[in-house]
């Protein structure tokens, strides 16, 4: 059995609204009111909550009909039925009124019982239909709020629409809200480089989306950080950009370990090219990986252009051209220790002379294995 509906009548002619009552309650609907004024049907509607309103345009007070719609709608979502004389229909000027009212329903009167069965179940399918869509509204606006990655909404002008609390928190901003009317300009208040922005946006017009852009950016209390932006370009139907979403991820620990570890290795290569002893990585097939400034010297020397064709301007050898080690022999006429490396593993050390014509010197051999112990 359907549920019958609570319905507000607002109608100050106590004909009218007997009618009203007479065709709801023959329909099986609890009946509240009738109210007068629109004044009292506002306060029907926030006091009572009826699952629609029946209401007469013309009504006695100060406000008709309509203004009464207009704050029923706006204030409390409840479904509001316009009824109106024949006369009133015709009325240009009032028909406008009664577009921008929020009215879901229009009957002339006199109403009968099939034309407010009609408009009931309009009143019904309206109902379920926002009941689904605030179920869903509650749903993505929990996953909005709860992500851990930062999500905004922005405009060309560069003024933040949107914003969840992940990405306020990630600039400083006590909450959404903060940030939506504290950030007035992105280009001088967000972004560190000058026309980084305009940049992004200049992508976004190109290519629609954009996918790990990288930039330093200004939290509210003046630190940076590095953050990573995915976004997309929202255009309207001529094709300009209306505005941009963007997921954010704050970067600055990863970018803050490869400034570190670059740093490391900067410091690392130039004691190992400040050394005086030859320091090559080879792969197992003998190709150089990297070599130290003593080494190509020495390569140079000797003659081999391929070594000193990839050494930078320190000496060293990147292996961005590959280089294959020079030949060497053991002192003692057996095998080198890199053969026997390559043979049988482990540290290997011995006497070689390098080729050609090269002096004799010491020669020692380490496996470097990878974080899953491969050599």
């Amino acid at each position: 059995m359907t549920q019958p509906l609570r319905v507000l009548i607002a109608e100050d002619d106590a004909v009218g609204a007997a009618l009203l009552r007479g065709l709801l309650v023959r329909e099986g609907h609890v009946v509240i009111g009738p109210a007068a004024m629109g004044e009292e049907a506002v306060r029907l509607a926030r006091d009572e909550r009826p699952d629609a309103v029946l209401m007469d345009i013309w009504l006695a007070g100060d406000m008709n009909g309509v203004e009464a719609t207009r704050a029923i709608t706006a204030d409390f979502d409840i479904p509001v039925i316009l009824v109106t004389g024949a006369t009133e229909a015709t009325d240009h000027e009032l028909m406008e009124q009664v577009v921008g009212s929020g009215a879901l329903g229009f009957m002339s009167k006199p109403v009968t019982g099939d034309a407010l069965r009609v408009n009931l179940r309009i009143v019904r399918h309206h109902t379920r239909l926002h009941a689904r869509l605030r179920d869903s509204e509650q749903r993505y606006r929990s996953i909005f709020d709860n992500a851990v990655v930062g999500i905004y909404m922005a405009d060309p002008e560069g003024r933040y629409l949107v914003s969840n609390r992940a990405f306020a928190q990630m600039l400083g901003w006590s909450g959404p809200g903060e940030l939506v009317s504290g950030v007035r300009s992105m280009d001088e208040q967000v972004y560190e480089a000058p026309g980084r922005r305009q940049e992004l946006l200049a992508r976004l017009r190109a290519e629609g989306t954009v996918t790990g852009f990288v930039s330093q950016v200004y939290g509210r209390d003046g630190d940076l950080l590095w953050v990573s932006e995915h976004c997309t370009a929202v255009h309207g139907w001529t094709g300009e950009l209306l505005h941009y979403e963007g997921i954010v991820v704050n970067v600055t620990a990863r970018i803050e370990a490869e400034q570190r570890w670059r740093t490391t290795l900067g410091i690392l290569r130039s004691t190992i090219d400040a050394m005086p002893d030859h320091v090559v990585l080879l792969d197992l097939d003998r190709n150089v990986i990297m070599a130290n400034a003593s080494w190509v010297r020495q390569m140079c020397g000797a003659g081999l252009h391929d070594a000193a064709g990839t050494a930078d301007a320190g000496g060293a050898v990147d292996g961005s051209v590959m280089v294959r080690c020079p030949d060497c022999v053991d002192e003692d006429g057996g095998l080198t220790p890199l053969d026997r490396f390559l043979r049988e593993g482990g540290q290997q050390s011995g006497p070689v002379r390098l080729l050609p014509g090269g002096e004799p010197c010491m020669c020692s051999v380490s496996p470097y294995r990878a974080p899953d112990g491969a050599v």
